[in-house]
């Protein structure tokens, strides 16, 4: 159960709801209670939601990294609401169930066997991620696994999804928000 309710985002006050309403231009069906929550801070919602839309259409990491990384920290840190949202969004950009399937299961955080459904691209930014969600700091040879395959405007795009989505964890994990009774997980 929610510890913060969720907001009716037409109550926002103005110019908070036309400034939400402009960023959330082209997104369609209901709104999220993530962002319900977040609107109990209105400027903080309009720039968290504009924030996020830059990192998903204004980034050139392909958006099957750009999933697998959100994956990646959304198991790492316990964050169930954000795994299951962008567990579809994965499937829709392309990147194979198994390996959102190796993701959850937790293989990718290491001991990858024969099984291992990842190319050598996904292997080094699952690894990236893993390593900055648990250490913070990441070693020298993981950097050079993901810099071997990412360019340097790439590598910061990863580290900042990687940065936006260990904080949507810490909110929809700490406040205990609602996974919204009409989503399915694909």
């Amino acid at each position: 159960m929610a510890r913060i309710d969720p907001l009716d985002l037409d109550q926002l006050p103005e110019p908070h709801r036309s400034a939400y309403e402009t960023v959330m231009a082209g997104r369609t069906g209901p709104r999220i209670n993530l962002h319900r929550t977040v609107a109990h801070s209105p400027s903080v919602l309009v720039a968290f939601v504009a924030f996020a839309n830059e990192l998903r259409n204004g980034t050139t990491l392909d958006p099957k990294l750009r999933e697998l990384t959100i994956l990646t920290v959304s198991h790492a840190k316990g964050a169930a609401y954000e795994f299951g949202k962008h567990a579809n969004l994965a499937l829709s950009v392309g990147v194979p169930r198994a390996q959102i399937d190796a993701v959850e299961a937790g293989i990718a955080a290491g001991g990858l066997g024969p099984g291992d459904p990842f190319d050598d691209a996904g292997r080094a930014v699952v690894a990236l991620a893993r390593a900055s969600v648990d250490g913070v700091r990441i070693d020298d040879a993981t950097w050079a696994a993901a810099a071997a395959h990412l360019t340097e405007r790439e590598l910061v795009e990863v580290l900042l999804h990687i940065g936006m989505y260990s904080m949507t964890a810490h909110l929809t994990e700490g406040a205990r928000i609602d996974i919204e009774p009409w989503f399915e997980r694909r």
